[in-house]
């Protein structure tokens, strides 16, 4: 299963590995009240669906973008693309959906 992630989210497809493991990448960066913030967001979703409200992503966003410097590799840029795209979602009022 992969997931596109809405307002620009994703170039293509994203693996749940791959998000599971931008998952521990973040964990071990943010600290704990960062990952207290963000471990929802890569909590394993049964049906690989997912709606989230504008103030939620806008949360969300901000975290990553303030964790996304701090990540090795490659999955900094993965971070804030997805930060990126939360906060977008959010000043539109929109849904930010991982599909």
């Amino acid at each position: 299963m992969g997931y596109r992630i809405s307002h620009g989210g994703t170039e293509s497809t994203l693996s749940a590995l791959q998000i599971e493991n931008l998952g521990r990448e973040v964990k071990r960066a943010a600290g704990l009240t960062g990952w207290m913030t963000l471990r929802p967001l890569f909590a394993p979703r049964r049906d690989g669906y997912d709606e989230i409200a504008p103030a939620q992503a806008a949360k969300y966003g901000k975290a990553l973008l303030k964790v996304a410097d701090k990540l090795p590799g490659g999955w900094g840029k993965v971070a804030r693309r997805i930060g990126e795209s939360a906060l977008r979602a959010a000043s539109a009022g929109e849904l930010w959906v991982w599909s």
